[in-house]
């Protein structure tokens, strides 16, 4: 994981900047694309994180697995697309939430890394020790989920165990198995975890932008050592077109992520 953290803190550090572009493709929203569906994909997301890297923007990517899946090979083969272009340019996190024990778990971590050639994989902790361990690598990273952003988290996370919640047990347990965490900005558990972990456990954030996540809440949880964190804005990014009228997605994207990072950047 120290390697991991290394180069999340490098980047973030060069780019002054810890937001991290989920890339989640919905057919009906890939304006301005022509062709076959993953050459769209491709052709829509590329124009747009281009443009989010070379102007310095983000820090990172996460391209959800199940977004492109849902359309076949030529999904998964636009995913490979994707991550061969950005993984010599930004730290790419593989949003698969992956989980399952032996050799099963082994199969989804050289998908991930091996094939993909993913930095990280969100993981389910579900399982226990076992099927997080085939994630575990020295130069790679598994975000286990932790305190996610759903309604539907509190139905177990929040569960009390003895003297903690569940969520809490998650927190703790990382540290001893060297992961990272997941937990989202429309909980008031970040600052919590952050304290539990002396700060010093990489954490992916979602729910900041279109799921109404507390950023301001979040960079101050975060504010000893923002720069091995990731803050993740997915649709609002990528389709900020939507509210931008008379903008083009990219152009959209970039003013998106900019208002983003006049907050973000005040941190580092």
């Amino acid at each position: 994981m120290e390697k991991s953290k290394q180069m999340l803190k490098n980047l973030a550090e060069s780019a002054k900047t810890n937001l991290c572009f989920g890339i989640d493709p919905s057919f009906e929203k890939l304006k301005g694309t022509e062709g076959e569906i993953g050459q769209r994909i491709t052709n829509y997301y590329f124009e747009i994180t281009d443009l989010l890297i070379k102007e310095g923007q983000i820090s990172a990517i996460k391209p959800n697995y199940a977004f492109f899946a849902q359309y076949g090979f030529e999904g998964i083969m636009a995913l490979k697309s994707v991550i061969s272009r950005y993984k010599n340019q930004t730290f790419v996190i593989l949003d698969a939430k992956r989980g399952d024990i032996g050799k099963t778990g082994l199969a989804y971590a050289k998908e991930a890394y091996d094939f993909f050639g993913a930095h990280a994989v969100t993981v389910s902790p579900y399982m226990g020790t076992d099927s997080v361990a085939p994630f575990v690598r020295e130069d790679k990273l598994a975000y286990v989920l932790c305190r996610t952003s759903n309604e539907g988290a509190k139905d177990f996370q929040e569960q009390q165990i003895g003297s903690k919640k569940l969520y809490e047990l998650v927190a703790q347990k990382s540290i001893v198995w060297k992961t990272g965490l997941v937990v989202g900005a429309t909980s008031d558990a970040i600052a919590d975890i952050a304290k539990m972990t002396k700060n010093q456990t990489p954490l992916l954030i979602p729910g900041i932008g279109s799921q109404g996540g507390d950023l301001d809440a979040t960079l101050k949880a975060i504010k000893t050592n923002p720069a091995i964190h990731r803050i993740n804005a997915s649709s609002s990014i990528a389709f900020a077109y939507e509210k931008r009228a008379g903008l083009k997605p990219a152009k959209a994207a970039l003013e998106e992520a900019t208002s983003l990072n006049e907050k973000i950047r005040k941190y580092f």
